[in-house]
């Protein structure tokens, strides 16, 4: 199977605290890989450190074997990452902040969008600031899911959703997995 991501020897020190030591791992095409483990286990560090949100230590992310450079924006259009917290332009409409997102895109994203905003319900007339903590990460899943990407990375995507929501997620997930869609997805919730 084709390599989408490689992790090898991920380090992570804060100062002289520990984040993550000697991680090493590889996503083939369409494999779904949960990184499982309590809160203060290292997951976010090891996601933040390969979308290269914070300076790692040691170690090299390739993504289809190529070192994933921060600047690299080729890279950045095939991956959709959805943090766990979220953080956007509050005085922005739902709308406006989508749009804002689709444009950073040459293909033609509108439809995806319109598909998964339909069925996540959310209000695009709302302020990003008036949002839920549910709606927000409603939100976040549309912008890390709106334009296909190759790899999807998930930090604790469910948080915040409600029971019958978390399904709706969940069949997505499925979705993108049989389109070989390759999925890393962390949670402390078993």
């Amino acid at each position: 199977m084709k390599k989408i991501l490689e992790v090898e020897k991920l380090t992570k020190y804060y100062g002289n605290v520990l984040g993550i030591e000697n991680l090493s791992f590889s996503l083939s095409k369409g494999e779904v890989f949960g990184l499982i483990g309590p809160n203060g286990a290292g997951k976010s560090t090891t996601i933040r450190s390969i979308m290269n949100l914070i300076n790692k230590t040691e170690g090299t992310v390739k993504f289809e074997g190529k070192e994933f450079d921060k600047d690299d924006i080729f890279i950045k259009e095939m991956i959709g990452y959805l943090p766990s917290e979220i953080h956007l332009y509050e005085e922005l409409s739902v709308k406006e902040m989508l749009d804002f997102h689709e444009s950073f895109y040459k293909k033609n994203i509108h439809k995806r969008r319109c598909e998964l905003v339909k069925r996540l319900k959310l209000d695009e007339d709302k302020k990003i600031e008036e949002l839920s903590f549910g709606n927000l990460k409603k939100l976040g899943i549309v912008l890390a899911f709106m334009h296909s990407p190759k790899l999807l990375i998930l930090d604790e995507a469910t948080s915040g959703l409600d029971p019958i929501m978390q399904q709706t997620f969940y069949e997505l997930l499925k979705e993108e997995k049989e389109k070989g869609t390759t999925i890393l997805y962390s949670t402390h919730i078993l």
